[in-house]
């Protein structure tokens, strides 16, 4: 039987190698595109399983208890404005910086754009406005930023 540990070696190297292939090919910047892109699809699916049409203090409490097992993260300072509602996050524990740290890599920042894509895309399906995650300082120890949420775009055809 493999240990968990030696499982999430593997597939952190795994991860890191198809990383390494899409920035040598595309760049940094693509890369990062197609994680964050990937990440909102990812919050999309769990969007869906957790419901629509919710207001953003209920989408953000109903999302951070789903994800609760992968990530620690805590929201404060909610605020209604203007423009929508704002919230500041603190990831405190996440699961791609802790399998970079047991294997020994640095932070990748397209694997954070992931990360971010997810709460993005999960907040936006569950609130049905445009939600952004911005501001985000990152180390080690805890990532911060603010949620923005805002009335989705209407696009004009």
């Amino acid at each position: 039987m493999t240990s968990k540990r030696t499982s999430e070696i593997g597939y952190m190297t795994l991860i890191a190698g198809l990383l390494d292939i899409l920035e040598e090919v595309n760049g940094v910047e693509v890369t990062e595109e197609i994680m964050l892109t990937n990440g909102k699809r990812r919050g999309e699916h769990i969007g869906e399983k957790l419901g629509a049409n919710k207001d953003p203090q209920t989408a953000i409490k109903d999302f951070l208890e789903y994800i609760r097992p992968y990530y620690e993260i805590e929201a404060h300072n909610g605020c209604v404005n203007e423009n929508g509602y704002t919230t500041d996050i603190k990831i405190k524990n996440c699961l791609i910086k802790s399998l970079c740290k047991n294997r020994g890599l640095p932070i990748k920042n397209p694997l954070c754009r992931s990360t971010h894509g997810l709460i993005e895309g999960a907040l936006s399906h569950m609130s049905g406005m445009q939600a952004d995650l911005v501001n985000v300082v990152a180390d080690w120890d805890t990532c911060q930023g603010n949620v923005e949420f805002k009335q989705k775009r209407v696009r004009i055809l």
